[in-house]
């Protein structure tokens, strides 16, 4: 059996590593405690109340000409840092061209 063959072994776990972790985990026994069916249908009709608290602010968007998807027809601005690659790329090709065909 070669090096690369062997199992890798870890190494144990410290003691303040296994603590965390067990710190962690009754954290997380907790949080999962207190999420109950009463207490998601709390936090669902809060939101709503936000939302119709907040109803005034809301766009119609009906009304507005807008489309997200407009499949492709009009394509996003090329970014600047992918302006940049396109040019470099570009420059590399050119010199690579003229290395090949030195006229």
């Amino acid at each position: 059996m070669t090096i690369q063959q062997a199992p890798k072994r870890l190494a144990p776990e410290s003691a303040k590593t296994r603590k965390a972790r067990e710190k962690l985990k009754r954290h997380w026994t907790d949080l999962e405690k207190k999420i109950t069916p009463e207490a998601l249908q709390e936090k669902t009709d809060e939101i709503h109340r936000w939302i119709a608290r907040h109803a005034h602010q809301r766009i119609h968007l009906k009304n507005k000409n807008i489309s997200l998807f407009d499949e492709n027809q009009n394509a996003a601005k090329i970014s600047q840092r992918v302006r940049a690659i396109a040019q470099k790329l570009g420059e590399d090709m050119q010199r690579l061209v003229m290395a090949i065909r030195p006229e």
